[in-house]
């Protein structure tokens, strides 16, 4: 059983709800969560904000992004924060990152950064990802985020 199954598996086992607001990996932490039967039970929805007009639009506070920049523990804290509020679940996680080269639009991005929140009730965890994936397609970076979220999810819920 892989991680995302584990934590599926553990949420419905104990009826506890989840959303996700996605940037670096585009809705991989959903589909993921959904590949094990039952899912549907304990997960409400998702938000997919690619850009930061998407991210503001959803209710992320602008002034976050300008303050510590879209790749930051804080905004990643605001998005998990923000579709907690939006769909009212019991956990949320919110990932914000660079998949491939460095963003040409912001000269704060590095290659391989991502930040998550990890949010159960109005407890927050705050992690930062760090790894060289200079030989990684963007598909297997997105993999290798999910993979991580999932892992310090399963960490907590234990």
């Amino acid at each position: 059983m892989n991680y995302s199954e584990s934590v599926t598996k553990k949420l419905i086992q104990n009826n506890l709800t989840i959303s996700f607001m996605e940037s670096c990996t585009s809705g991989l932490l959903a589909s993921m969560f959904t590949d094990t039967e039952g899912a549907s039970k304990v997960f409400t929805g998702s938000l997919v904000t690619y850009s930061n007009e998407q991210k503001i639009k959803a209710g992320v506070k602008a002034e976050v992004i300008s303050d510590f920049g879209v790749y930051s523990k804080e905004c990643a804290a605001e998005m998990a924060r923000t579709v907690q509020e939006i769909y009212g679940t019991d956990i949320s996680v919110g990932i914000t990152g660079t998949t491939g080269n460095v963003d040409p639009e912001n000269p704060d991005s590095v290659q391989g950064e991502a930040f998550f929140c990890i949010r159960i009730k109005t407890e927050s965890y705050d992690f930062h990802i760090q790894a060289d994936v200079t030989e990684m397609s963007r598909k297997e970076i997105k993999q290798f985020y999910a993979d991580t979220v999932y892992a310090e999810l399963l960490k907590i819920l234990k």
